[in-house]
């Protein structure tokens, strides 16, 4: 007999932690999202300048929504240093990617999500891939990662080697308060290896 029960739970769970933040960041004002998205990129910029040692870097980041912590700024600083940023856009039940430039054209996408436009490739078509800038709600310290449901990430994720085995540091953007204790998790779901929030950046377990 298969016993359903566990995976049940961490859904339940999973749904539950999801309202939480997601009522949480529609009351965040424009005031304290602007200062939460030049804060991130500032403490981003030290990150990619850690990493670079000098040279340009392959970057992925991702558009944000109104609610999300705001990327712009620091996809701007990554170009401003010369760096290159891919960003997604939805295929079916994938994420492909495209090369994202001062003036490249966006439209709104499946679920509201800002999406560029352009010619776009495959995740596995990212080679050299050095840091991927990743959205998410929420994110415990062992790297247990809370996404909106949709499972685009993780099933992308899971083609990347680990960090330490060559593939790309995966850094989730967040506010500070949603560094929580503990996410449930469920086996398909993939871990991330930073977390980078207005306060700072955190190495996760």
């Amino acid at each position: 007999m298969v016993h359903h029960g566990p995976v049940s739970d961490a859904s339940a769970a999973k749904r539950a932690l999801r309202e939480r933040i997601r009522a949480a960041r529609r009351d965040r004002g424009p005031a304290e999202r602007a200062s939460a998205a030049d804060a991130i990129a500032e403490h981003g910029g030290y990150l990619l300048r850690s990493l670079s040692e000098g040279l340009p870097l392959l970057t992925a980041a991702y558009l944000s929504m109104a609610t999300e912590p705001g990327t712009g700024p620091l996809i701007a600083r990554a170009h401003a240093e010369h760096n290159a940023v891919w960003v997604p856009r939805v295929h079916d039940d994938d994420l492909h990617w495209v090369s994202y430039r001062p003036g490249t054209q966006v439209r709104s996408g499946r679920f509201g999500i800002p999406e560029p436009e352009g010619t776009a490739i495959r995740a596995q078509d990212l080679i050299g891939l050095d840091v991927m800038f990743i959205p998410g709600l929420a994110v415990d310290e062992r790297g247990h990662r809370l996404g909106q449901g949709g499972g685009y990430y993780d099933r992308m994720l899971g083609g990347f080697p680990p960090h330490e085995e060559g593939g790309p540091l995966l850094v989730i953007v967040l506010f500070d308060d949603e560094i929580v204790t503990d996410v449930p998790v469920d086996e398909h779901d993939c871990r991330v290896d930073m977390a980078l929030t207005p306060e700072g950046l955190l190495n996760l377990a």
